[in-house]
C-alpha cells in the first residue's frame, strides 16, 4: 500500500516525533523513508514584546552573509539527516535524505510530486490562537494541498 514515506523535519524534537510512526509504516509495508529538511534565507521568529504581545520578525541578510549562513545551515542539515537516517537504517529500513532551500510548504509539495511519495508523516507543533494565525502551519498547508494521505502526529501522541 505504501512504498515511499516522506518525513519532513525542521530539526526540532517535536518534528522528530513523526519518525517512530514512519518507522512503523515502513516496517509494516517494506517502504522506503525519505527524510526532508527545508532551509531558507529568511527565518520567521516568534518574539515577545513588552506587554506579552506576539509578533513576527523577518530577518533578511546581505548576499555574502546569506551565502555563508546558507552553507552552514546546509552542512548542519545534511549531518542532522544523516544521523537520523543511520538510526533508521540500523533497523533495516531503506532511507534517503534530502535538503532543499526555499519556502517550506512549496518544497514539500514539489518533493511529493517529484519523488512519487504515497504517504507523508509529519508532526504538528501544537500552535494555537495568534501563533497559528500569524505563523501558519506547514502541516495544515500540506494537508490541504496534498494529493496523498498525510499522517499528522500531534504534540501529545
Amino acid at each position: 500500500m505504501y512504498s515511499k514515506v516522506l518525513v519532513p523535519l525542521d530539526g526540532s524534537e517535536v518534528s522528530e516525533r513523526a519518525l517512530a510512526h514512519a518507522q512503523r509504516v515502513a516496517e509494516a509495508f517494506g517502504a522506503r523513508v525519505y527524510l526532508l529538511q527545508i532551509i531558507s534565507l529568511t527565518h520567521e521568529y516568534e518574539a515577545v514584546r513588552g506587554g506579552g504581545d506576539e509578533s513576527l520578525i523577518t530577518i533578511e541578510y546581505s548576499q555574502e552573509t546569506a551565502r555563508q549562513i546558507t552553507a552552514s545551515r546546509q552542512t548542519r542539515a545534511e549531518a542532522y539527516l544523516a544521523a537520523l537516517a543511520a538510526q533508521l537504517e540500523e533497523t533495516g529500513i531503506q532511507v534517503e535524505a534530502s535538503v532543499r532551500q526555499g519556502p517550506t510548504s512549496d518544497h514539500i509539495m514539489n518533493f511529493i510530486e517529484e519523488t512519487g511519495i504515497d504517504l507523508v508523516v509529519m508532526s504538528t507543533h501544537g500552535r494555537s490562537g495568534l501563533q497559528r494565525f500569524f505563523l501558519g502551519s506547514v502541516t495544515d498547508r500540506v494537508i490541504r494541498s496534498s494529493r496523498v494521505p498525510v499522517l499528522a502526529v500531534p504534540l501529545e501522541d
